[in-house]
């Protein structure tokens, strides 16, 4: 059984009896969905889609479960993932979390309280909305140009591997990721990639190799996952480094990244 088989089979058995994994954050719970949507029986996601759904509070948004992920990213993600289970505009989760979404965009155009994840947080807000087909809306057109103009100005080699990561996959997966962006990546993401396997960073290696893997890097990609294949618990899953126990965010985010879905 390799890598990918036993992370699977751990997320398979983790599932908690009210659907959700972990400790039930939907950021979670739809990050281990997405990376079981090919594997797991169906009822076995019905019940988390029908957890992940209780999850939504009457406004729209996703309420998030400790402190890890914040209302936006927590609803963007949940949004992105509902839409690769084939749930429309016009469903119930969908359009309260849009609206959700389009009233709490900030008035420079980002999303998020935190100033410096706004990057990360705002790119998934877009890929949220460009997963409805509403990138023709303004508010749309504000949050891609704040992005752009903040990551230009932004000095990556300052920032860690989860503020830099999300942004860049997430302007590429729309198709907004331009040539400068894309080597900017590529420079900081050769010097990244040794403290995090120095420092046993199963969290940053696993952001490095999804990113570099959609992005058609395949040397460096190759020896991130090796690494990855060593780092693995015997039960099949990772914890956010060596030393942490195993946990399912983190060995979903795993799986997703050695499948190239991030």
């Amino acid at each position: 059984m390799d890598t990918l088989e036993k992370a699977i089979k751990f997320l398979m058995g983790s599932q908690r009896a009210d659907g959700s994994w972990g400790n039930g954050d939907p950021f979670v719970c739809a990050r281990v969905m997405l990376a079981l949507k090919d594997d797991a029986p169906e009822g076995m996601l019905l019940k988390g889609l029908k957890y992940l759904e209780g999850r939504q509070e009457t406004d729209g948004h996703f309420m998030p479960v400790g402190g890890m992920y914040s209302d936006a990213t927590s609803t963007a993600y949940a949004l992105i993932v509902l839409n690769k289970f084939d749930y429309g505009k016009a469903s119930l989760p969908v359009s309260r979390g849009i609206v959700w979404l389009v009233e709490s965009q900030n008035k420079d155009g980002s999303w998020g309280k935190n100033k410096e994840k706004k990057a990360y947080t705002t790119t998934f807000c877009l890929r949220a909305l460009h997963a409805f087909y509403l990138s023709g809306i303004n508010r749309f057109a504000r949050g891609l140009e704040f992005s752009l103009g903040y990551l230009r100005g932004l000095d990556f080699s300052r920032e860690p591997v989860s503020h830099v990561y999300a942004p860049i996959l997430n302007l590429y997966r729309m198709s907004y990721l331009d040539e400068g962006l894309r080597d900017k990546f590529f420079e900081f993401a050769l010097d990244a990639a040794e403290p995090a396997l120095e420092g046993g960073s199963v969290a940053d290696v696993a952001y490095l190799l999804g990113t570099l893997k959609a992005l058609g890097e395949a040397d460096v990609s190759a020896a991130l996952e090796e690494w990855l294949a060593a780092a693995q618990h015997d039960d099949g899953s990772f914890g956010k480094d060596l030393a942490s126990p195993g946990d399912p965010n983190w060995t979903a985010l795993v799986a997703l990244a050695i499948k190239g879905m991030l």
